[in-house]
């Protein structure tokens, strides 16, 4: 009979894990990190092909009411002729959490900035490529020292072009100091009154969405405001739905092997004695206090989805998301509710007939019921004009582009 290992031994276990986290900002940490600048590093990739599930099942967790990208038959009557997908729906395939390096210290999402080339139309086929681009300290009220990382990920379709790239940002934050500092504690789930609860539903029923009629670009004014949205009370049901559009998660044998390749990943569980992922932060309240949080939290990539998502909603159809810089500036509790505003801060032409695109520049602020902000973006939509001999952004193909004829 074959000896198993005790679950002891099987993990290095840390009785007071949380306590004895290493030196990780010591000078052989730091240049173990910086080593990795430039190398392309392996991704596991959440999905491969824009399915109508994973495009739709994607504008469904982040709330979207848009028809271009909510029915297997959208698009159809429209100049994309098939199911696209929403822009920031490329999370579906590499999540652009890029933290490699530093074991055991957290890593907090802060935000990316992203450009696209093309719309994510069905049954792409899309892969990406990663590497870390920039290492810098920083100090901040949270935990004091801390590192970010900066990266560069790439998505390509089939025939190797380029449909979008990413710039995620880090933030790598010691966990015992950040429980020292207590920025955060003290903070309880919030109390809506009857009225605050009447102005979110009605938030969500007078939502705008554009959908088929074409923003034109000589109709848009400098100092315009965005049609606003609200999203929350942040569930558990709502993140859990979220990360599982985003993310593979690794289960019974692959966990046992992950963890002990990397023991710093699994958070050793003090009400249970077991192992689990530190994401548990995102789901239960006493795994975020363990690095500094008084409650469970979004994953930071929700509310970029939800800032690209107002954006979508003014810009129609007819509308190609150009870019979008975001920034996550503060926790997303459970229960906060968050409302996103915005305004244009620029028009302008870019590049020369016949390809010149019509461009507006925008920013937004999302901010909760404490009336605190939590996130913003700028960001810029190619959108249609009146002129009739220029191209809409959304038909700029590929040279080898052929007609949709079903999933491979």
């Amino acid at each position: 009979m074959t000896e198993v290992a005790s679950f002891p031994a099987l993990f290095p276990q840390q009785a007071d894990q949380a306590d004895v986290e290493p030196d990780c900002f010591n000078k052989e940490a730091l240049l173990r990190a910086e080593a990795l600048i430039g190398t392309p590093l392996r991704r596991r990739p959440n999905r491969t092909v824009a399915s109508t599930d994973t495009l739709i099942g994607y504008a469904r967790a982040i709330g979207s009411r848009i028809p271009l990208y909510l029915g297997p038959a959208a698009g159809m009557d429209t100049y994309y002729g098939r199911l696209v997908g929403h822009p920031t729906s490329l999370f579906c395939f590499d999540d652009t959490f890029v933290a490699p390096s530093l074991p055991g210290v957290h890593a907090l999402y802060a935000g990316c900035d992203f450009t696209w080339h093309y719309p994510i139309r069905l049954g792409t086929k899309i892969t990406s490529t990663a590497q870390v681009t920039g290492l810098t300290p920083k100090k901040g009220r949270f935990c004091g020292d801390m590192i970010l990382q900066e990266s560069l990920v790439e998505y390509r379709d089939e025939l190797g072009r380029l449909v979008a790239e990413a710039r995620p940002k880090i933030l790598r934050t010691p966990r015992p100091p950040a429980r020292t500092v207590g920025k955060y504690a003290g903070v309880e789930p919030y109390e809506y009154s009857p009225d605050e609860l009447d102005a979110i539903m009605a938030g969500y029923r007078a939502e705008f969405v554009r959908g088929s009629k074409p923003l034109y670009w000589e109709e848009v004014s400098v100092g315009d405001e965005l049609p606003p949205i609200v999203r929350g009370p942040l569930t558990t049901e709502d993140v859990g739905m979220y990360v599982g559009a985003i993310r593979q998660t690794l289960f019974y044998g692959d966990f046992v092997d992950h963890a002990r390749r990397h023991p710093a990943d699994v958070f050793w569980d003090p009400e249970t004695g077991l192992p689990d992922w530190w994401d548990a932060s995102l789901l239960r309240d006493n795994v975020a206090q363990a690095f500094g949080f008084s409650l469970a939290h979004d994953a930071g990539q929700q509310r970029v989805a939800w800032l690209e998502n107002c954006v979508s909603n003014w810009a129609g159809d007819f509308g190609l998301v150009k870019t979008l810089s975001a920034r996550v500036e503060g926790p997303n509790y459970r229960g906060d509710a968050t409302w996103i505003s915005g305004r244009v801060t620029d028009k302008r032409v870019v590049g020369e007939p016949p390809a010149e695109r019509f461009e507006i520049a925008f920013e937004l602020v999302a901010t909760n019921e404490r009336g605190e902000r939590t996130a913003s973006a700028t960001g810029t939509v190619h959108t249609v004009s009146h002129r009739v001999d220029t191209i809409p952004p959304a038909l700029e193909l590929p040279v080898h582009y052929e007609p949709f004829r079903g999933l491979p």
